[in-house]
């Protein structure tokens, strides 16, 4: 049921995880993905008897993993018992970087957020990203202080990270072969891994957002860069290549006769918008700027977003032409562009998708750095179940 090949960090002896069966580990990523579940749809979900059920979750709640509810059903006045992942069990640290800003966030075994930090980062050397982050554990363990000690930590970034420990490259702060994880374990204590940012905020979707009512589904992220991810039967489809933002250097045309196509990371990223308002003859803004002129009524920054929407709707009906999402979830810096020109998305679909078609169930999110995060700590959460953290 795990979809990370990653191995993580040394091994904590007194983890209540580490003796836990195969099975007991699905039962577990089930709950996270699907929430509180009676025990005939754990039987259903992981395909265990009735006995088995019993059996293998009743260490599971004595341990304090699981806790119990007692609900009347209204039809029948008996009482059931829907298991759930015990939420303050253990505390969880997720920490996303991006290229200028540590954010990091304290959570609960069901990620719902405890406290929050964000440091600016004047530096990309690893020890002192290392000594940022470390301070900024001190600032949430101060900020929940009733909460657990964190048990794992979780680190996402732009990226890869194929062992969960050493960043192989990162292109936006100029690392190749940085072992991240041995850094932080060193001066943190708190076994870690490392992945890309991506492929955690797509777990993290799949568990606590679309992922609970649809199965497969694409993630596509505009902004800094251009990337997609994917969920096919609840798991992320990921590998190497899944995390080297391939999506990007697919050529979107526009909307001119003739139409001119170009790749996705030159019209559809925080620069590309910069670079084409400067060329109608404006002074350099930002791209964060230019979307709020927009939203303003600027004339000339509407007809910039509304392009850049048109595109982004053509990015969508290719990607989703093969991928064959149920829904498809726009996330990033520059989401809100798809949310303030939403027609301009929708005619961009359909100039490369069949009217007959089933339409595409587009699904905007608000961009916010701690959702990263947090997706960072279900990266973590997941190593811990399965027994890796």
């Amino acid at each position: 049921m795990a979809d990370s090949n990653a191995p993580a960090g040394p091994e904590t002896p007194t983890s209540p995880w580490t003796a836990l069966s195969d099975t007991q580990r699905e039962i577990v990523l089930a709950l996270l993905r699907h929430g509180r579940l009676l025990r005939p749809e754990i039987m259903r979900i992981v395909g265990i008897s009735p006995g088995s059920v019993t059996r293998l979750t009743t260490p599971l709640v004595e341990a304090g993993l699981l806790t119990v509810h007692t609900q009347q059903v209204a039809d029948t006045g008996r009482p059931q018992s829907p298991l759930e992942v015990r939420a303050n069990a253990e505390s969880v640290v997720g920490v996303g970087l991006s290229t200028n800003l540590l954010t990091a966030v304290l959570t609960d075994l069901r990620l719902g957020i405890l406290a929050t930090v964000r440091r600016p980062l004047t530096s990309h050397d690893p020890a002192d990203i290392v000594g940022e982050l470390a301070a900024a554990l001190t600032d949430l363990a101060a900020a929940a202080a009733d909460a657990p000690p964190p048990s794992c930590l979780g680190v996402s970034l732009g990226g890869t990270a194929r062992d969960g420990r050493t960043v192989d490259e990162a292109v936006f702060y100029g690392w190749h072969r940085a072992p991240l994880a041995d850094l932080i374990e060193a001066r943190a204590g708190v076994p870690t891994i490392i992945g890309n940012d991506l492929s955690a905020l797509t777990l993290r979707e799949a568990w606590f957002g679309v992922g609970r009512e649809h199965g497969r589904f694409s993630l596509l992220t505009v902004g800094a860069g251009v990337g997609h991810g994917l969920v096919v039967d609840g798991r992320v489809v990921t590998n190497a290549d899944a995390e080297m933002g391939l999506l990007g250097i697919v050529p979107v045309p526009d909307g001119g006769r003739p139409a001119r196509a170009v790749a996705a990371m030159d019209c559809l990223t925080n620069e590309a918008l910069e670079r084409a308002w400067v060329q109608h003859d404006h002074d350099r803004l930002t791209a964060a700027d230019i979307v709020e002129l927009a939203t303003a009524g600027d004339t000339d920054a509407v007809t910039l977003c509304a392009s850049y929407a048109r595109r982004l709707g053509r990015l969508l009906g290719m990607a989703a032409a093969f991928t064959l999402p149920e829904v498809v979830v726009i996330a990033g810096e520059r989401a809100a562009i798809a949310a303030l020109f939403e027609d301009e998305v929708q005619q961009g679909i359909a100039a490369v998708r069949r009217a007959s078609a089933t339409p595409l169930d587009v699904v905007v999110r608000e961009h916010d750095r701690a959702e990263w995060a947090t997706g960072a700590a279900a990266l973590a959460l997941r190593a811990r179940v399965l027994g890796k953290l």
